[in-house]
């Protein structure tokens, strides 16, 4: 059964209830792919799992422990700007978040290791360049302090002859 509409169409599914002029439309429309067009690469989708499978579970773990190493690495940086040695401190944390788990654990932890590894490494890196720059600049102390000059004879010491 059919009815029209207050626009003159005809609305397909329309039930009249009769009595008292009520009408209780019911529409249902039916979905038409006109045209398909794929843009750019197919994406790999994940198949729905249940909420409470162990292998769900990992991935949300898994998920939740990368964006929480991301997070920190972010930290990490911002101390190492702001505060120097301090932000590789939060590098080694997060290694050690993830390499102190247990190993059947970890295999699953797939992201969360990226992050560990990124971390650790850059935290590497950083404590060598610190270690390379305190003896640097120990070295050039040492250097002066053995030849008597410092900055401050430099200069008496210039401003004394160009009088």
């Amino acid at each position: 059964m059919s009815y029209e509409s207050h626009a003159g169409s005809q609305i397909p599914g329309a039930v009249d209830h009769g009595g008292g002029g009520r009408v209780v439309v019911a529409v249902v429309p039916q979905a038409q792919v006109v045209q398909a067009q794929v843009v750019g690469q197919a994406m790999h989708v994940m198949p729905l799992q249940n909420p409470t499978s162990q292998a769900w579970q990992q991935q949300q773990q898994d998920v939740q422990g990368a964006q929480m190493g991301w997070m920190l690495y972010g930290i990490g940086c911002f101390m190492c700007w702001c505060l120097g040695p301090c932000g590789p401190c939060f590098w080694y944390v997060i290694a050690c978040m993830h390499f102190c788990k247990p190993e059947e654990q970890r295999r699953h932890l797939k992201q969360e290791r990226s992050v560990a590894c990124c971390s650790l490494i850059t935290a590497i890196i950083s404590t060598v360049a610190i270690i390379g720059l305190i003896s640097l600049y120990v070295a050039l102390v040492a250097t002066a302090a053995n030849e008597g000059s410092s900055a401050y004879s430099y200069y008496r010491y210039q401003s004394y002859y160009y009088r």
